[in-house]
Order: C-alpha cells, then structure tokens, then sequence
C-alpha cells in the first residue's frame, strides 16, 4: 500500500503564500495538511483558518501545539472551533515544543506527563465535560466548554523523535509522526516503543495511523540540496543542545568543536557549524538530493505498517518550495513505493 501524504510548513509564509502551496498540496493528492504552531512567528490558527477556506478536501491541524505554550484548555476550544470552521477536517498535532520557551520564562517540565494529562483534558473538553485536574504539569478547576464541539473524537497525533513520547503515543494516541528518523535500526526501535505502548494499553486491533515526518529538499543539483540541509540540520542541533539522545541510537555522533558551537546557541554561527556537522548525521535524518537519492533514501525505511508520509519542504536558493511539494508527489514517492517493493521481493 502506498502511504499517504502531508505537508508541513514553518510560520514564516505570508498568507497568500500559505495558502497557494495548501491548494497545490490539495492539487497534487496530499491528504493532510500541518501548519507549525510556534511563539514569534504567526499565529497558527489564522493561518489554518484561511487554509480552511480556500480548500475543501485537506485535513488540517497544528504541527505541533505543545501543553506548555498554550493551556490544553484552550487548544480545546481553539481546535474545536477550527473543526467547525472546517467542516471537520481538524487535526490536533501535539509535542513538548521547545521554541520561543526561553524568551517566556517558560520550562518544559515532565514532557511525558505533560502530553498524557493534555490528551486527558482535551478529549474530556471535546466530549462536554467538566473537568477537574491537579496533574503534575497541568491544573485546571471546573473547566467545561461553553458550546458543545462537533466532534469529540477529533483525532490527535503526537510528532515525536523519542522513546517514551512514542510509546505514550502507542497507549493514548490515534496517531504518530515519528520525526527525522531515516536510520532503519532507528526507525525500528521507536516502532517497537509504539507497539510497546498500543500492546500494554490493549490496543492493538485499534486503528491508528502511523506516519514519518521528514524535512526534504531536492533539486537537480544534488550537492546543493545537501548543503541546504546540512547547515539546516546544524540550526536544529543547535536549538536542542544538549538534548541529543536520539543520535546514539543511530550511532553518530558530533566532534567537539561542533559541540562548542553548539553550546553557544548563537545562530550566527550556524554556518561554522554546518561545515563540522557529520555528512552521515544529514543522511540519517534528513532527506536531502535529487529526486533518484531521495527516492533510494526513503525506500529504506519504507514499512507497510507506515500509512503516511509528511514532509517539510525546503528548497535550494533560487528554486521554490513549490517544486520540490510537486517533485515528491509526482516523482519521488512512487519512484520509492517502486525501489521498496522490489527490495523486499
């Protein structure tokens, strides 16, 4: 079975942008649409709305809200009113975030609990009750909508590169998007936490959708793409320094000069940065060439328990976002679905 697609775009599109590559998307047979929710940059829900309204078949949500940044309460009365709006379609994306944390004053305390006591509060919302918590990150106190949500099984997905938020997402979960994981032996062990998780909640004839989340760029100029994504990948390990746990599961690791860099979090040096990174570090997490090596990269992790893929794209300069979205649909993905069949034949 071929998966099915999505598409992820950062907060940093204008409008009309946002709304050009969506009705692309939709264009091209992409089935779910994910729109970042961070501090700074625009705000999520505007963008989905005018999504909402110049299509008709996306399913749309945040990619990702987190229990920190917005009480769960009220990412239960705003994806409840976007799912009206949207003649449900609405998605909910969850994580533990990260971005803009330091410039609130927030801590990203107990992820794991925070995400179990969030799906608690939102689905309890969602289904018109009243609710009463004092978890060990969130609290609230007779909380109750004040008009009843249309649905109250909108589904909710955690997005997750780590064991115990996958395994989470096995139990409580309807669905997974296992981030920047094209390592095979890593894929397979943050599977085997999600089956973990759906086995010890007794799960496992429930359905649910599990899913890559993938950053791309290709361009018929393969060595440029790669560069795009290696000083991408450096900016990303920079932003989670020292939170690095992922990469002893694929093996790799980064020299120390790069961890110098890194513990400085300053962006302006991303590019010094980008030229110490691993060339192996970008292969494992990131898609990244043109459209015959990205094909061959993804056929790796291809399983048929996968039912979808989400991509975020990046483009080289002087290219567009837009090109790569059409290459993946219309060339990359079948050319995988192609190399992953005749490898396990």
């Amino acid at each position: 079975m071929r998966p099915s697609l999505g598409l992820l775009l950062f907060a940093d599109y204008s409008l009309e942008e946002l709304v050009g590559l969506a009705r692309l998307c939709e264009d091209l047979g992409y089935r779910s649409f994910w729109y970042t929710d961070v501090r700074f940059g625009r705000e999520c829900y505007v963008g989905l709305s005018a999504v909402a309204l110049r299509t008709s078949r996306l399913r749309l949500g945040p990619g990702v809200s987190d229990p920190y940044t917005r009480h769960p309460a009220m990412t239960a009365s705003a994806i409840a009113t976007f799912d009206e709006l949207s003649g449900g379609r609405a998605m909910l994306g969850l994580g533990v975030g990260g971005q803009g944390f330091r410039e609130l004053g927030i801590e990203r305390r107990l992820p794991v609990a925070a995400l179990r006591e969030t799906v608690e509060v939102v689905r309890a919302l969602l289904g018109g009750e009243t609710v009463n918590l004092q978890g060990k990150v969130i609290s609230l106190t007779d909380g109750r909508l004040t008009f009843q949500a249309g649905r109250a099984n909108i589904p909710i997905y955690f997005a997750t590169h780590g064991a115990q938020v996958s395994k989470l997402a096995g139990r409580i979960a309807d669905g997974v998007l296992v981030a920047n994981t094209l390592h095979p032996q890593m894929l397979e062990f943050y599977l085997d936490r999600i089956r973990e998780g759906r086995a010890q909640a007794n799960r496992e004839s429930d359905a649910f959708d599990l899913g890559l989340r993938v950053e791309v760029c290709i361009s018929n100029d393969g060595e440029a793409a790669f560069s795009v994504m290696r000083r991408r990948m450096a900016s990303r390990l920079m932003g989670q320094y020292p939170h690095w746990a992922y990469l002893d599961e694929m093996d790799v690791s980064v020299p120390e000069p790069f961890v110098s860099i890194a513990s400085t979090k300053d962006l302006r040096r991303v590019d010094e940065a980008a030229a110490l990174m691993p060339p192996e570090i970008v292969e494992h997490t990131v898609l990244a060439g043109n459209s015959e090596h990205v094909a061959e990269r993804l056929a790796t992790v291809l399983r048929p328990e996968i039912a979808s893929i989400t991509i975020r794209p990046h483009c080289v300069p002087g290219e567009s976002v837009g090109a790569v979205v059409r290459t993946f649909a219309e060339i990359v993905m079948p050319r995988a679905v192609q190399l992953s069949k005749s490898r396990s034949q």
